[in-house]
């Protein structure tokens, strides 16, 4: 068997500080009012298709010992529940309420955006869009969450081939009940 080569360069810990610090617990505690399950209902938004609704779930979780939040999401049409969307993610948090964004989507995209939380406000920047040969020719993906007196509004900017950004999707998320 091939040996792989040595990395250098890359942190002992790329998973932040370590479990049970102080800085880990000041990271984990920024986003303490977001975690958990969220659900809601959207709208679509983009001139390029009708007009349409969904329900949105998105759950974010820590992931233990880690400044890491785990980002599951799923989107259903809403007249007949199936599914019309998902989003895998990795929240990364950074001292000064700064994160990293790592997303997949099924559609055939990764996603990774940088941004800083502001007052109940994460602007995220994109920074890399990955596509598959075969997904849209998506050219950039912009997201924004804002958390509002236990409502998290999402919204969705995207570009396709050299059109501006525009809006896409919007959703006004709740949090769910406990054990929903």
């Amino acid at each position: 068997m091939a040996q792989l080569p040595r990395l250098t360069g890359i942190r002992a810990n790329a998973y932040g500080p370590a479990m049970g610090s102080p800085q880990l617990e000041e990271l984990v505690a920024s986003f303490s009012a977001w975690l958990g399950l969220w659900e809601g209902e959207g709208r679509g938004l983009w001139a390029a298709e009708p007009p349409f609704r969904y329900r949105e779930r998105l759950n974010l979780e820590l992931v233990p010992g880690r400044a890491l939040l785990r980002w599951t999401q799923r989107t259903e049409v809403l007249e007949s529940g199936e599914l019309s969307h998902s989003e895998a993610a990795f929240l990364r948090l950074l001292p000064d309420r700064r994160v990293e964004l790592v997303l997949a989507a099924p559609a055939g995209y990764v996603e990774v955006h940088t941004g800083q939380l502001n007052n109940g406000l994460l602007a995220l920047r994109p920074q890399t869009l990955g596509a598959t040969p075969t997904a849209r020719p998506l050219r950039v993906v912009q997201r924004t969450l804002e958390l509002r007196h236990d409502q998290l509004r999402s919204a969705v900017g995207i570009a396709v081939g050299a059109e501006a950004t525009a809006p896409h999707v919007e959703a006004w998320l709740q949090r769910a009940p406990a054990g929903a």
